[in-house]
């Protein structure tokens, strides 16, 4: 492990990659229907794990067998263990696309992800944009199409930080 991936707490970081699936774009107003996580080593190349899980609206009572652990409460309690889990032997920082748009979500689900994550996140967006303002040959937006479920954008967005760290090394 790398000096630099430690914090002062002595806890190497981890990329805690993180995707909602809403009902809209609206913050405020949109529902959260699905979240999905997955830590990582700093490179992005080992996973120490993942959590996915759909959230049925409570209003929303299935008939033919909803074991109710897709409920707010339910999936927030996983999310809740996952993070303890995690937090217990990395600083968490938040990756992935629109990071900011993601962890409002967590509060949706009556969570406090300051409690887990670190202050300081890494937004493939930045990233991507900057691709694009230094002329790179590669289209970083090449291929964003999709499911728009957790587990594809999250493999997604691991995978392109990979490719665009070989790129900016070759650059550099």
């Amino acid at each position: 492990m790398r000096k630099q991936d430690k914090d002062r707490n002595g806890k190497p970081e981890a990329l805690l990659w993180l995707d909602f699936e809403t009902t809209g774009t609206d913050r405020n107003d949109s529902l959260p229907l699905e979240v999905g996580m997955e830590c990582t080593d700093v490179l992005g190349e080992h996973s120490y794990g993942s959590l996915r899980r759909i959230i049925r609206p409570d209003y929303l009572d299935l008939l033919d067998g909803s074991a109710h652990d897709d409920c707010v409460d339910a999936v927030a309690n996983a999310v809740e263990e996952y993070l303890d889990s995690l937090s217990q032997r990395f600083t968490l920082v938040p990756a992935g696309t629109n990071v900011d748009f993601d962890i409002d979500f967590p509060k949706r689900l009556d969570l406090a992800p300051d409690r887990w994550l670190s202050y300081r996140k890494f937004d493939l967006t930045t990233l991507r944009r900057y691709l694009r303002f230094i002329d790179c040959p590669e289209d970083p937006y090449e291929g964003h199409r999709g499911s728009h479920r957790v587990r594809d954008c999250i493999r997604r967005d691991i995978n392109d930080y990979i490719r665009y760290r070989t790129l900016l090394k070759k650059t550099w």
